[in-house]
């Protein structure tokens, strides 16, 4: 088992020796000491170190402050706990201002004080590993949407692109069984594309940088319903939008999100002979809560949660087509928003789709209307 490489920086020698015989009692616990901090910081580039623990002040050189300022200032990321005889709070603000993870006063019951100090070097060193490893996967996941958009998409475009040719310049000598097997390639291409292009954007929707401002979802909801182009053409098509509901968040995601659910409300609809789409918010519980409303299919909402699932869906795509991806592109879209979404439905009844946005992600009311 890997040792936990700690860092432990004070101006005294006793301090520093009783420090490291009490944390290395853990035997999960490697501890190296500095009597200055600026002899911390050539340690520190030449070793690994997942914690370091410093000395408030150190006079008459460099303090923890001046050991912050300078990692910092070499791009040098790693926690740093400010450990004090003083009890102050400003000093305590003062740390943490300055990048430390942690203030802790020094106590005079040195079992207790190392306890505490050992419980946060496990804490750092759980999150520093996460986060490393969340950076790996971003990597990871950034290869692999490269893949999708580039490498994967290819063949299918030159499958694409051959069975045209066949189509285009020897239609007239092919039977017409053949002619279908070209038609049914080139069907399954296009729909492989898809789903390619749908997972590619399940992936940004969760990397994008995120802009906060002001957007009205009724005009992205009115603006978004006249360029559909399935049921919105119907003259038997109702849609009624509450006007002005604003909210705080990303534009161009909250823009995406709203399009694959009014999308999904008429691809749904479009067996209906009155069409009728409905947008707005409503107070439930105390908490404010956006919804689009349609009078389609709808389904057995009992397992509407798993619709959030990529390629989760409950009809044949031969009656309503898409992908199945929809659904959880939304759902990452309003989780980064620290939202909540959900559906009510009933079979042959039309489905509401309800979500809220900067609430913590709290999951659905307890009364979802």
């Amino acid at each position: 088992m890997n040792k936990i490489p700690v860092l432990l920086v004070d101006d005294d020698k006793d301090f520093l020796n009783i420090g490291k015989m009490f944390l290395e009692d853990d035997k999960s616990i490697a501890v190296e000491t500095s009597l200055s901090a600026e002899d911390a910081l050539q340690k520190i580039t030449v070793q690994p170190f997942d914690v370091i623990i410093c000395d408030y002040r150190m006079p008459p050189g460099m303090d923890s402050t001046g050991l912050l300022k300078a990692l910092k200032a070499k791009g040098i990321d790693i926690p740093l706990i400010v450990f004090s005889g003083f009890a102050r709070e400003e000093h305590a603000a003062e740390a943490i201002k300055n990048g430390a993870a942690f203030y802790c006063q020094k106590s005079a019951q040195p079992d207790v004080q190392y306890a505490e100090l050992k419980n946060l070097i496990m804490h750092l060193h759980r999150c520093r590993h996460a986060e490393q490893a969340l950076v790996v996967t971003k990597k990871e996941f950034e290869s692999f949407s490269y893949s999708v958009s580039h490498d994967l998409r290819a063949p299918l475009r030159i499958i694409d692109g051959y069975c045209k040719i066949l189509s285009d310049k020897y239609s007239a000598n092919l039977p017409a069984d053949a002619q279908q097997h070209i038609s049914r390639l080139r069907a399954s291409s296009a729909r492989m594309d898809a789903y390619f292009e749908d997972l590619l954007q399940l992936s940004r929707a969760g990397r994008l940088p995120m802009k906060n401002e002001q957007v009205n979802l009724s005009s992205l909801a009115t603006s978004i319903l006249q360029e559909l182009p399935h049921p919105t053409q119907s003259s038997q098509f109702v849609q009624e939008i509450e006007k002005d509901v604003i909210v705080q968040g990303d534009r161009a995601l909250l823009e995406r999100a709203m399009q694959q659910i009014l999308d999904n409300s008429c691809k749904f609809s479009k067996n209906r002979s009155r069409i009728s789409i409905e947008f707005g918010r409503k107070q439930i519980d105390g908490r404010s809560v956006c919804f689009v409303r349609d009078n389609g299919e709808g389904f057995d909402s009992a397992n509407a949660k798993d619709l959030f699932t990529p390629f989760k869906r409950f009809h044949p795509e031969s009656q309503f087509p898409g992908t199945g991806i929809g659904l959880a592109i939304v759902h990452k879209i309003i989780s980064r928003h620290e939202g909540s979404v959900w559906l009510k439905s009933t079979t042959g009844g039309g489905t509401t789709v309800f979500f809220t946005l900067n609430d913590g992600g709290l999951g659905p009311p307890r009364r979802p209307g």
